[in-house]
């Protein structure tokens, strides 16, 4: 077990992070801030700020110089996503997945074509999804049913994926699937897919509560031909090492929500006046900005913990991940539902930008592994279960 206080762990920014993060916050304040209701109110993919983010350097940060890339740490990346979730979320998701969870696996497993091959298109702006769940594989990520069989130098994929991040967006997608060769399964998989590979097709598009400029979408394969180079890497444990990177990005982009939900209600308590003084001067809100501000500061040190204390592959425990990403998510709920009470009617108006933040919000007890699934995890790390172990997704 991995947690437990055995050490000292000093999170000071060194000057180039200090850096890095004041480069982040000025963009996301002079770029990024001005369309982020339009892109919740439009549904459409933020192709402005992307192209700003690969100006700035913020796609392809953790990948390493030798295939191109600036090779930041997840610490340096996770600075860049707050300050972009502190304005928008959507803008914060997508320097997650341009970081984390399929480049991150596809950097560590991936062959010298493959890296070679595919780091270039994520430096270049791309955001590569990570496809997992099914209809009836969510939690259960081990139910899932699409299958890739070998044949003839290809792997023949079949099967559907849902609520796919990017889909129809991304040109680069990491396929989680039953592999098998002559007529013998070999465990769960992941290959690299092509946005325009013959027999994938994008299907339905869900319309989402929050987050709505990254289109969550279905992929269908059908006898869809992938290279038999493609495959990054085998083994359902080996690949979820992996995404709890993409877990320590999602809680940064919910800790990003909560602070700029924090912000706004600070200034708001400061500058509104009611019976003749600021209503930052009332006790009830003193305290209700007193406990997000702690619970801001222990949500950041949680997910710094998790993205600087790496096992040997280079990726977050799973037990400092699931309880940085359980505690980041809820609380980004409860300090933007404060923050927007802050606010009043002013905070549930739609030309404020609250609004868009409680649901922004309100998806990361979700994705990436619920809430109830993570505490599975914690609770196997510290009873020694291995319940879990069917359940991860």
């Amino acid at each position: 077990m991995a947690a437990g206080g055995e050490r000292f762990m000093s999170f000071r920014l060194t000057p180039e992070q200090q850096a890095l993060q004041e480069k982040a916050r000025a963009l996301a304040r002079e770029h990024i801030a001005p369309k982020a209701a339009h892109w919740d109110r439009t549904e459409e993919y933020p192709w402005e700020n992307v192209e700003r983010l690969v100006e700035a350097g913020f796609m392809g940060m953790t990948i390493p110089r030798e295939y191109g890339g600036p090779g930041h740490s997840l610490h340096d990346a996770l600075l860049v996503v707050e300050e972009m979730a502190k304005v928008c979320g959507i803008t914060g998701r997508i320097v997650v997945e341009g970081n984390m969870g399929a480049i991150g696996l596809l950097m560590r497993y991936g062959s010298e074509e493959l890296k070679r091959r595919y780091a270039p298109w994520v430096l270049q702006g791309d955001k590569p999804a990570i496809c997992i769940s099914e209809l009836e594989a969510g939690s259960d990520a081990t139910a899932m049913q699409t299958t890739a069989v070998k044949q003839d130098g290809h792997w023949v994929l079949n099967g559907s994926k849902s609520w796919i991040t990017g889909g129809g967006i991304s040109r680069i997608h990491l396929i989680f699937a039953r592999l098998s060769e002559n007529g013998l399964e070999q465990g769960i998989g992941a290959l690299l897919v092509e946005k325009d590979a013959p027999g994938l097709e994008l299907g339905r598009r869900a319309h989402m509560m929050g987050l709505r400029g990254i289109p969550e979408t279905e992929l269908h394969f059908r006898d869809c031909h992938v290279p038999a180079e493609n495959l990054v890497a085998m083994g359902f444990g080996k690949l979820m090492s992996g995404y709890n990177a993409q877990r320590v990005g999602a809680g940064t982009v919910a800790l990003g929500v909560a602070q700029g939900a924090y912000e706004l209600a600070l200034d708001f308590a400061r500058e509104r006046r009611q019976f003749d003084r600021p209503i930052g001067e009332f006790q009830g809100l003193r305290w209700m900005l007193a406990d997000m501000r702690v619970k801001l500061d222990a949500a950041r040190l949680l997910l710094h913990r998790a993205a600087v204390d790496l096992h040997a592959n280079g990726f977050p425990d799973r037990e400092l991940a699931a309880i940085a990403k359980v505690y980041a998510s809820e609380t980004a709920i409860q300090i933007s539902n404060d923050a927007l009470q802050v606010y009043g009617a002013r905070g549930y108006s739609r030309d404020f930008p609250l609004e868009r933040m409680v649901r922004d919000a309100r998806m990361f007890t979700i994705g990436g592994g619920t809430a109830q699934t993570l505490r599975n995890v914690i609770g196997d790390a510290i009873l020694g279960s291995k319940v879990s172990q069917r359940r991860e997704g």
